[in-house]
């Protein structure tokens, strides 16, 4: 399945690593209360969540100011609350581990704060990675806009069409097309998107990609 391609990027949260839905539940609650917001729907917070455009979702789904909501969240959702409610899925650092022996360079792309990145890479036991990248840490755009994901392609000297990123989200497969890389969509059965004409794959686990 990864013949063709010399560079495997991941997204994080959601694909190497879990963090247990009840998570996200209390974190969007806590801050929807001290906003004023008292009862938000399950099924809104997992689109939250997982789904692209944030930003609207919250402000026409959960009725509340993105600038507001992103602020507190931020104070939220730390690293010490999330850290152990989190944990690496049992396929993720073999499937890397096995990746970098097979000669391939491996990045990680995550929308998390730089905070919440590097805690969660610490889950996956010292993975040898060519690059890890913070959209949030280095000011740029949100997914799915293209930005960071070309500047690591220019910083590994890796060109687009030898490139696939691997995701759980709808988000991440307008990311890989946006910047002009393949996508392979990675099931965790977590939260339901129709991506049958954005993704070259779809898998039910990383080991698919090493065997």
């Amino acid at each position: 399945m990864l013949e063709k391609y010399t560079h495997i990027s991941f997204d994080l949260d959601g694909t190497l690593v879990h963090t247990l839905p009840e998570y996200r539940q209390k974190i969007v609650r806590a801050v929807g209360a001290e906003l004023g917001k008292n009862s938000l729907a399950s099924e809104t917070i997992d689109r939250f969540w997982y789904e692209a455009g944030r930003d609207a979702i919250i402000q026409k789904e959960l009725g509340l100011n993105p600038e507001a909501f992103w602020r507190i969240f931020h104070t939220k959702d730390t690293p010490e609350e999330r850290s152990p409610r989190t944990h690496a899925y049992a396929d993720a650092e073999q499937c890397i581990r096995r990746l970098k022996e097979s000669g391939k360079a491996v990045s990680i792309i995550t929308g998390a704060p730089g905070w919440i990145a590097e805690m969660e890479i610490g889950k996956l036991n010292g993975v040898p990675l060519d690059m890890y990248f913070s959209i949030h840490a280095h000011n740029l755009p949100p997914k799915p806009d293209p930005q960071s994901f070309l500047l690591v392609l220019e910083k590994l000297q890796t060109p687009s069409p030898e490139t696939v990123y691997i995701g759980n989200s709808n988000e991440d497969a307008y990311f890989a097309r946006n910047a002009g890389v393949d996508f392979i969509y990675l099931e965790r059965r977590e939260h339901q998107f129709d991506l049958r004409k954005d993704a070259i794959a779809t898998i039910h686990s990383l080991a698919e990609l090493i065997t």
